[in-house]
C-alpha cells in the first residue's frame, strides 16, 4: 500500500465515521482528502499532542498551509479504561466545501493514542 492510501485509511477511521460505517465511496468526500500527505502528517502529530496537553473542554485549532482545510479538536472527557487513560475528543473538520464532524474515543497505550475499538 501507498502513503497516502494508508493516509487516507487512517484520515477515514479518525476524522470521517466510525470504522464500523466505513466504505469506499465517503473517502472521495470527506474533507481531509483535501490534505497532502506531509500536512496529513502535521495534522496527526497536532491531534496526539491535543490529546496530550489540552485540558477537557478546551478547543484548539489546526489550519493546514496549502490545502483550504481547518479542523477543531476539543477533548470532551478524560477517564480511565481498566489501566488505560482515554478521552473522548469531538473533532470538527471543514475544507470549504466539505465539512464533517464526530465524537471520537482513543486511550493511550505506551505513548501513542489509539481509536478504541468496541468489545
Amino acid at each position: 500500500m501507498t502513503r497516502n492510501v494508508i493516509a487516507a485509511a487512517i484520515a477515514a477511521i479518525f476524522f470521517v465515521a466510525p470504522a464500523w460505517a466505513l466504505n469506499e465511496s465517503f473517502l472521495k468526500d470527506a474533507p481531509v482528502s483535501r490534505l497532502g500527505e506531509d500536512e496529513f502528517k502535521a495534522l496527526w502529530a497536532f491531534a496526539m499532542k491535543t490529546l496530550d496537553t489540552v485540558p477537557d473542554g478546551r478547543t484548539v485549532e489546526w489550519k493546514a498551509t496549502k490545502a483550504t482545510f481547518t479542523s477543531k479538536l476539543t477533548p470532551q472527557r478524560t477517564f480511565t479504561d481498566g489501566a488505560l487513560k482515554c478521552r473522548e475528543m469531538t473533532i470538527d473538520s471543514d475544507s470549504g466545501d466539505r465539512q464533517m464532524r464526530g465524537l471520537y474515543t482513543l486511550c493511550k497505550k505506551g505513548k501513542d493514542w489509539e481509536f478504541k475499538t468496541l468489545k
